[in-house]
This record gives structure tokens, sequence and C-alpha cells, in this order.
């Protein structure tokens, strides 16, 4: 899907917790080996001891308010994503998001897209933008707390860890003011036949955290690595990890080795995870440089895709024209890849 340069994110931003919880802590409890802990490859996950969920998302909401000086009534759409406990059953997060950061007449409602709903409610959020003329600006947020005792950060699932964090992102059309970067285009794939890995050996059940007390994403896992094996996903998953990168090159109108592409920013998987499934299409596909946000805050469920934006302007050599992919993948099962540049002074980012 095109965008061009008229989609803008006009700012991105990530908050995390001050408190931490480290990995050879885990290792000393027993809840990881030495050589998980190197699978891992994460010294520390943010951990937090107060805010909920959607409290730290309307943190980095009002952080990015800040940051582009707007007021909240230019925002008429709220788009609020998570994976876990939002702090309260039968309740509407987004409706406190977009009542906390100041405006309750927003539309406002939530996305439910596994550990890619930030990709998916950016998506979104641009699509309401170009087919609403009407519509000013939409925030997009995310927010996710794994404490016990429905989760365990270190052991709930193979290959991550999950830290506590909130992020959030607002998107506009252009204007003669300075935005983060164009959102020049996004490409998105699934395929819903792996939705069973998640709850293979399972009955459907009554109420939450029903069949072990807590998450427990490794039972149902091995329960259909050993009937399915491991080939048939991790061959699925890179067609469409291939997939996504070419079509929203495609809708860019831009070639792999394009000398502007400086960077694709990975989910923040495990470094195993990352070196089997992404790291040999990406190194067969781009020369651009993979970049690897996570070793310091673990897996953010929702929040990663907006997380390596704002680390990417933040943490990498950008210059304005400058092009840069961010991948991202969730159950069950959703592949999404946008394509963003750094625009010009006065906001006119080179056209492509």
């Amino acid at each position: 899907m095109k965008f061009g340069n008229d989609l803008r994110i006009k700012t991105v931003t990530s908050w995390f917790p001050p408190d931490r919880e480290h990995v050879e802590d885990a290792v000393a409890a027993g809840k990881l080996t030495d050589s998980d802990a190197e699978r891992l490859g994460v010294s520390h996950l943010p951990v937090s001891a107060t805010l909920s969920a959607p409290e730290m998302a309307v943190a980095a909401a009002r952080d990015a308010m800040s940051r582009a000086g707007w007021s909240p009534s230019k925002v008429g759409l709220v788009l609020h994503t998570w994976i876990y406990h939002q702090g309260h059953d039968m309740w509407s997060p987004p409706h406190f998001v977009a009542n906390e950061v100041g405006n309750p007449e927003a539309q406002s409602y939530g996305i439910q897209q596994g550990c890619n709903g930030g990709a998916l409610a950016l998506q979104l959020a641009a699509m309401h933008l170009a087919a609403d003329r009407g519509l000013g600006a939409a925030l997009v947020t995310t927010g996710d707390r794994f404490e016990p005792p429905g989760m365990d950060r270190w052991t709930s699932d193979y290959g991550l860890g999950f830290g506590d964090a909130g992020t959030a992102a607002l998107v506009h059309r252009g204007d003669a003011e300075p935005d983060d970067y164009a959102l020049v285009s996004m490409a998105t794939a699934t395929d819903a036949q792996f939705e069973l890995m998640m709850r293979h050996g399972d009955d459907f059940s009554p109420a939450p955290l029903w069949h072990d007390g807590f998450i427990d994403l490794r039972r149902p896992k091995k329960s259909y690595l050993a009937e399915y094996g491991k080939k048939k996903f991790e061959t699925v998953a890179g067609r469409n990890i291939r997939k996504v990168i070419a079509d929203s090159l495609h809708d860019a109108g831009l070639r792999p080795d394009d000398p502007r592409i400086k960077y694709i920013a990975l989910p923040r998987l495990g470094a195993s995870l990352l070196d089997s499934i992404y790291g040999p299409v990406i190194n067969e596909l781009l020369k651009a440089e993979a970049l690897r946000f996570g070793a310091a805050t673990g897996h953010l469920g929702c929040g990663d895709f907006l997380a390596n934006l704002a680390d990417l302007r933040d943490h990498a050599s950008l210059q304005p024209g400058d092009i840069a992919l961010v991948i991202g993948g969730g159950a069950a099962w959703t592949w999404a890849c946008a394509v963003v540049q750094v625009p010009q002074e006065h906001a006119t980012a080179r056209d492509l």
C-alpha cells in the first residue's frame, strides 16, 4: 500500500518504567539456563512496579503530544493495541487513553492482532487518513505490562523476554511543520493456519487462565511442533517476511539495493529467533544494515514496531532523504513492513 509523502508520522515515542529485571538474576533463580540466556540476547527487561499497561500508553501519548506541540483536539482517531491484561476486565482501554490525553470525543477503538498490533494499527490509522479528508490526525498507542501471576516475563514463551512499555505515534497529513518521517508505504501478509500453534492440545475454555493458571505459551507450541514439526512454519514465515519487504519496496518504487535505504529495524525477539527466521531473508534481499534494539528492553508485545521507529530516529544515523524499513510479526500470524523516509527541510521529503 503506497502512501507516498503525503502521510506523515509527526512523532513517535516510547515510555519505559525505571525498574529492571536482569538476566543473570533470572538464571540464578532457575528460570533460565545459561544457554537460554545466550539465545535471548537480553541484558535486562524494563518492569513497571506501579503503572498499568494503558497508563504507560498514556504516558507515551502525552510525550508525543508534547513533542509535537499539538492540542489534543487535533486528534480525531485513537487506536490502542495490546496483547496482555490491561488492568480491568470487560473494559475499553482505548477510551481510557483518549480521555486521559484530553480528547474524550475522539473515535477510539482497540486493535487485536497479536504482537504485530502496533504495525497494523499504524497502517489502519494511515488508511483512515487517506480515506477521510476531514480527519485531522490519528494517535496510535500500545501498552503491555507482563506481571505475575498471569505471566512470567522470562519463561512464558520460547525465545522471548517480555519487557513493559508504552509507545505512541501521531499520524497526519504533511504540512509546513517538521515531521519525524514520511510514511511512504506499508505491506502486510498473513497465514491464519498457525493460530493453532497457540492453543494446540487445549480445549476452548470458559474463563481466562483456565488451563495453567498462568499464560504458558511453551506448552501448546511444544504440542504443536511435536505433531507438525517446525519446518513448515519456518518456510511460511520466511516466505511472508520476504513478501512484505518486497511488496513494501515495490509500492514505494524502490529497488532493494537503493543506496538511500540505510537500515531495517528488526522486531525485539530473542537473538536466536532473529538469526534463524529473519536474518537469512534480510541478508538475501537487502544491503541495508539490520538493527536490533531489543537487548535492553526485550519484547514489548505490541510495542516493538513503534519503539523501533523511535529508536531509529534517536540512535541511527539517518539524514534527510534517507530511508529505513521497519518489520514486525505476530501470532497468529501476521507480518508487516513499513518504508519510512526522513523528510527534507520544511517537510518536503525527496520524491520516490
